[in-house]
């Protein structure tokens, strides 16, 4: 049983393709791949990239077969994400909007973001920000309530929304999972002191994971935060 897996490729392996196997083994499952971007990450934060081109992209999510569900990270550019939204196959499909690195350096340009916005939140089964990610999609203050957000980010075309609360304070991290037909559910778990590459990596791709063993949205996100919990 086979998950794609679209992201970039994280030379420190910390997040991104690297993590993204790592949690597919973890599962029992196969990772199909197909490399978006090419990045240099050093401890201090340091990051260059470089964009994969889009044919070429497209060309590896072709070649990846039949799979179960996909998990869509870093997508660099419109060019990108243009490739992605034409060649993704008719599966549950989770897209984590990776905006920037841990320590800022931005992982999408301008363009890419909009075209992500149009092109891959309508085809997207769910969407999985952390708090800052969507405060700078929707343009609301992070602090604004986790219902908010998510109406704001539905009004942009998503159809599920995972608010994460890494980001947030107090003794848990609680996550709310939005969905149109049904009431919001809270997912909580102590918080982990310090902080932690990869998270957003690891949950995105164990939601996939569980939904093409097939779970429903709510036990594949349930599911999930408890095997980052665990990894933490």
């Amino acid at each position: 049983m086979s998950v794609l897996i679209v992201a970039g490729l994280d030379s420190s392996t910390g997040a991104g393709l690297a993590r993204d196997l790592a949690v597919m083994a973890e599962l029992g499952l196969q990772a199909r791949i197909a490399a978006t971007a090419v990045t240099a990450q050093d401890a201090a934060g340091g990051c260059l990239r470089h964009p994969v081109p889009g044919a070429m992209v497209a060309a590896q999510i072709r070649a990846a077969g039949p799979v179960r569900a996909a998990k869509l990270g870093m997508l660099a550019d419109a060019e990108v994400v243009a490739a992605v939204a034409e060649s993704l196959p008719p599966v549950p499909i989770v897209l984590d909007p990776v905006l920037a690195t841990s320590a800022g350096v931005a992982l999408i340009d301008a363009a890419g973001l909009a075209a992500m916005l149009a092109r891959l939140f309508p085809l997207a089964t769910l969407i999985t920000p952390n708090l800052p990610e969507a405060a700078r999609l929707t343009g609301l203050p992070e602090e604004t309530a986790p219902d908010r957000l998510a109406a704001a980010l539905v009004a942009l075309g998503a159809r599920a929304v995972l608010l994460k609360g890494g980001h947030g304070q107090g003794a848990e991290a609680v996550d709310w999972l939005f969905r149109p037909d049904a009431p919001a559910l809270r997912l909580a778990s102590p918080r982990k002191p310090g902080t932690t590459r990869g998270t957003g990596c690891t949950l995105a791709s164990a939601i996939a994971g569980h939904l093409a063993l097939g779970a429903d949205l709510a036990v594949a996100c349930a599911g999930a935060k408890a095997h980052l919990d665990g990894w933490l």
